[in-house]
């Protein structure tokens, strides 16, 4: 009689509610491929799927993660019940490392919640010189690269960059530096042997006094056997005032009314726009502004006043465009603002126009 009455319970709660409908399935959605060599070539797994459904399913496109990966089926329609495969492709190339690859698959009836996962290891392989060291400065020195970035740049302490070269001759190249900049000091070696590594390390040492603040760039010559080389070493950085120890106390503090500065939609032939932010302090301490950045065509700075904001006092800084000196289109600059805040050295505000004929 229990039995009875489980089955009647059952059978009513089918007609009331239905049966929820078969889902569309992979096998095993996962695939480790394990350790395998960069140059090793493709790797590739094979994954079924299973229309549970009641109707026809085609497969329409599969998107991957990345380029490295690619799907391959074939457009015909799966019926009810029926199975397909779908082949993952990977090339190992230049992705040394482990990878986690995902493949969103998409049906007539839309994306798979379920997506194809392959992973694995790719071992590296030997690069040539040319790749180590794709930048040719001469015709026998080549660097890995000839721009660093010293970042902050605070006065009175020194910071260094360092870049690694090579003579891919088969014979000794004399070297030497070209530095204009006496901020700038720099270890070089005299000569490098045939094949030699080694490495060019610079230092950029702004006196306590110095009245350079925000951004610098500096372009070093390299000279290999009396030759100039046709490309210099760029480093950049930002100078600012040597930071204390006990930075974090603030006591000068900046603060900005806002971090955006829209002027919209402007016409090519306007006369000149103008916008304005505060800057406060709100620090114990003056707040020095240091410089003001923003030296593109058509843009214009200026601070209200002197530079010094005492305590809970306050600045306007006025941003002025010229529409007819800007390309059509959306236009988009940075405004920084150096100051004496040791945590905040730098504020960047982001100025944004859209210049219409």
């Amino acid at each position: 009689m229990k039995r009875f009455t489980k089955i009647v319970v059952i059978a009513l709660f089918t007609l009331c509610y239905g049966v929820s409908e078969a889902k569309i399935y992979f096998e095993k959605n996962s695939h480790d491929f394990g350790v395998i060599a960069e140059d090793g070539g493709v790797v590739e797994h094979v994954f079924t799927l299973h229309n549970g459904s009641e109707k026809p399913l085609v497969i329409v496109a599969a998107h991957s993660s990345c380029g490295c990966t690619k799907a391959e089926f074939v457009r015909k329609p799966i019926m009810p019940d029926g199975t397909a495969h779908i082949k993952v492709v990977f090339n190992p190339m230049n992705y040394p490392g482990a990878f986690a690859r995902k493949v969103t698959i998409v049906t007539n009836d839309g994306a798979l919640e379920e997506r194809l996962l392959i992973t694995g290891t790719v071992t590296p392989r030997k690069k040539s010189v040319e790749e180590e060291y794709p930048i040719l400065l001469d015709k026998c020195v080549r660097v890995a690269t000839n721009a660093h970035s010293f970042g902050y740049l605070e006065h009175g302490k020194m910071k260094q960059s360092t870049f690694d070269i090579v003579n891919t001759s088969q014979r000794r190249v004399s070297l030497s530096i070209e530095n204009p900049y006496s901020e700038l000091e720099f270890y070089c070696p005299a000569e490098l042997q045939a094949g030699e590594k080694a490495a060019i390390s610079f230092g950029c040492l702004l006196p306590e006094n110095s009245e350079k603040y925000g951004s610098l760039s500096y372009s070093v010559w390299l000279v290999a056997d009396g030759r100039k080389a046709q490309y210099p070493f760029i480093i950049n950085g930002v100078a600012i005032d040597s930071r204390a120890e006990n930075a974090n106390n603030r006591a000068q503090m900046i603060a900005l009314s806002e971090n955006f500065i829209k002027f919209g939609a402007v016409k090519c032939n306007s006369e000149k726009l103008v916008r304005e932010i505060e800057v406060r302090n709100v620090g114990k301490e003056p707040l020095i502004i240091r410089k003001l950045e923003l030296e593109k065509d058509g843009f214009a700075v200026d601070l209200e006043g002197n530079s010094t904001v005492t305590q809970g006092e306050k600045r306007k800084i006025t941003v002025t465009i010229n529409p007819s000196l800007l390309p059509f289109g959306a236009v988009v600059e940075k405004l920084r603002i150096v100051s004496n805040d040791p945590k905040m050295p730098v504020c960047t505000i982001r100025v944004s126009a859209i210049v219409e004929k």
